[in-house]
């Protein structure tokens, strides 16, 4: 269930929205299910007599916000202040069952006590209504003014209990499990992004920006390299400085992208993602300089990706050095360089991504397996640059795929394991996608770490894998 919460001053004409037709005739037979007294669809506004110009909404929109005249309260933005008329929608996922006004009436009640705004045995607490014109939510509007004593009301943390309360929910009621509010979905394009990208018919800026910078931090060594592949792949980029010269910070938008007023619309690294800000950027490209990888590309990459997985194994048994959030977050940077061998892979990077992400936005530790899967991740997009995108990916492209589906369901285990829920499933679904085109190009059975090409051996690089001593085997 998906909660989000906006203020506002005047209830009343947020009443007339909610029972109104709406933008698009998309309210179907607006109805009161739920209210402060326990009244409930006894608020229903009537038709008017002639059955053609809507509801009575008076009686309701008076009574809501009689707390308010009384407080002396105004209808319109007192300096810069928060409104005190809260509006939360609450939305069921698309696969969940329809929900019964009854249902959508508990909830409401729920939601309310268990943010704090208001309680259940509550008599002289604020005046809501909850409003229902769909099949998949509701709308809940609170004057925050309390009755007994006319006080103004500021709910504390309302938006994180509003969260737990709607998980309480979802369980009670057998709906789809939505995350925590832990910071780690992805920021969402606001209503008038989207509603420019259906006019233009493509996906929202806010989403490729932050893709093509993504693709481009992880083929670079500095700023000067990622700087030339923005502009390559033919996007504005313009960079901050302090007086000094030193950089600050970026900002990058689409060519043609601009506003009413016909500026630019450039959107900040912060903005697309916290970890796409330029000292994030700048720390995670002096991290990979630091050090080297002799060995073939593809051999150099399968060994980091088998010694991250070995890492987060030991820090799943307390026993590593390394933070493994911060493999979590490598992976993804080695999942984009990946994904120009082809779309599946590429789709693997997109779908892992929230498994990358630490919570509540903590920075996570640096540490060798990330800044080594970072330089091979950068090697990959090299050699990919320079030798084109094979029809078909060799053995030791395949191998590696298996190794990296075997690390990505070790990320899924570690977050499943501290009850990450979304981003376990996040890293094990993308652990399906790499395995599936692992298995779907191999010509020989694979294994986990192993691929068996019997028929293509002379062209194939050779694999060394380390095998198990018994005890009293000698070493040779």
């Amino acid at each position: 269930m998906i909660t989000k919460v906006v203020h506002g001053w005047r209830v009343g004409g947020l009443i007339a929205y909610l029972m109104g037709p709406g933008r698009a005739q998309e309210h179907v037979r607006p109805r009161v299910v739920a209210s402060w007294d326990g009244r409930d669809a006894a608020w229903q506004p009537p038709q008017h007599g002639d059955g053609k110009s809507g509801r009575d909404l008076g009686p309701l929109i008076r009574a809501l916000r009689a707390p308010a005249v009384a407080a002396g309260l105004p209808e319109h933005d007192d300096e810069g202040k928060r409104g005190y008329v809260w509006h939360c929608s609450a939305r069921v996922a698309g696969g969940d069952r329809v929900l019964s006004d009854a249902e959508w009436a508990e909830i409401a009640r729920e939601l309310l006590d268990g943010a704090g705004v208001a309680a259940r045995d509550d008599a002289g607490g604020p005046r809501w209504v909850a409003i229902r014109h769909a099949d998949d939510h509701i709308h809940i509007a609170v004057v925050l003014v309390r009755q007994d004593d006319c006080r103004r009301i500021w709910p504390r943390r309302d938006y994180p209990r509003l969260r737990e309360a709607a998980q309480r929910i979802e369980r009670r009621l057998g709906l789809t499990v939505t995350a925590s509010a832990d910071g780690t979905a992805a920021r969402a394009p606001g209503r008038g992004e989207l509603e420019k990208a259906r006019r233009q018919g493509r996906e929202p800026a806010r989403v490729e920006l932050a893709r093509a910078a993504r693709n481009a931090a992880v083929g670079s060594d500095g700023l000067a390299g990622f700087v030339a592949a923005l502009k390559g792949a033919g996007y504005l980029i313009e960079l901050r400085r302090a007086p000094s010269g030193d950089p600050l910070g970026y900002k990058v938008a689409r060519r043609g992208d601009v506003t009413a007023a016909g500026g630019t619309v450039f959107y900040s690294g912060s903005k697309l993602a916290p970890d796409l800000s330029l000292p994030r950027l700048l720390r995670a490209w002096d991290e990979a300089a630091q050090g080297s990888d002799t060995a073939a590309p593809m051999e150099a990459a399968r060994r980091r990706v088998e010694g991250a997985r070995a890492a987060v194994g030991a820090a799943r048994r307390g026993a590593g050095s390394e933070d493994a959030d911060g493999i979590a977050h490598a992976t993804r940077d080695f999942l984009i360089g990946m994904g120009g061998w082809s779309d599946e892979l590429g789709a693997a990077a997109e779908v892992f991504d929230r498994a990358a992400r630490p919570p509540r936005g903590v920075a996570a530790a640096p540490g060798p397996s990330g800044a080594g899967l970072r330089r091979v991740a950068r090697q990959l997009v090299r050699r990919r640059g320079m030798l084109g995108v094979p029809d078909e990916p060799g053995a030791a492209m395949v191998a590696l795929a298996v190794a990296v589906a075997a690390l990505l369901r070790e990320i899924a285990a570690w977050q499943r394991e501290r009850d990450r829920e979304h981003q376990a499933a996040a890293a094990g679904a993308a652990a399906d996608t790499v395995g599936r085109w692992a298995a779907g190009r191999a010509t020989g059975p694979v294994t986990e770490g192993v691929l068996v090409d019997h028929g293509s051996a002379a062209r194939r690089p050779r694999i060394d894998r380390p095998v198990p001593r018994r005890s009293g085997q000698p070493r040779g």
